[in-house]
């Protein structure tokens, strides 16, 4: 599979060692480039970000591109980024005050986000807010996707 990013999600156990299965569905996704190192740090909302480390690298080329040099070095403490590496059994290891940030600690939800990076999402954060719960979800969603993804001349057919 020759993609540009990572697809999907997946949801996984957390042990007691705050080690985390790396989905089988992004790990299939992986090429025999980007190895089993990635680079792990505080997202928004209380998620955490996995970034391949060349995606990392990337995103720490914009924040240096900043004018403002004492916000980018504030912003870069608070990321709390480390180094984090797949294991023989296909885990990583997140780093307690990472789990304690997301507040992950059974589970966590592995989410696509842009590039080669994902969102861990606390399950009940993330189903509470992107969850479909009720119908107008469900409709406010068939909106959009008909919005963004028929092909012109389509949408008549829904």
């Amino acid at each position: 599979m020759s993609l540009s990013r990572f697809i999907g999600k997946a949801q996984t156990a957390i042990d007691g060692k705050g080690r985390s299965s790396f989905p089988r569905e992004f790990r299939r996704q992986l090429g025999p480039t980007e190895g089993n190192e990635f680079v792990v740090a505080c997202g928004p909302n209380h998620t955490l970000r996995l970034y391949l480390t060349s995606e990392f690298d990337k995103f720490m080329a914009e924040i240096d591109a900043l004018k403002d040099r004492q916000q980018a070095e504030i912003f870069r403490y608070q990321l709390e980024a480390t180094t984090v590496e797949m294991d023989g059994q296909n885990r990583i290891l997140i780093p307690k005050n990472l789990l304690e940030y997301a507040g992950l600690t059974n589970e966590v939800i592995y989410v696509a986000d842009r590039g080669w990076s994902l969102d861990l999402w606390n399950p009940e954060r993330y189903n509470a807010k992107y969850g479909k719960k009720t119908e107008e979800d469900v409709t406010a969603f068939s909106e959009m996707f008909y919005k963004l993804g028929l092909p012109e001349g389509l949408d008549d057919k829904r």
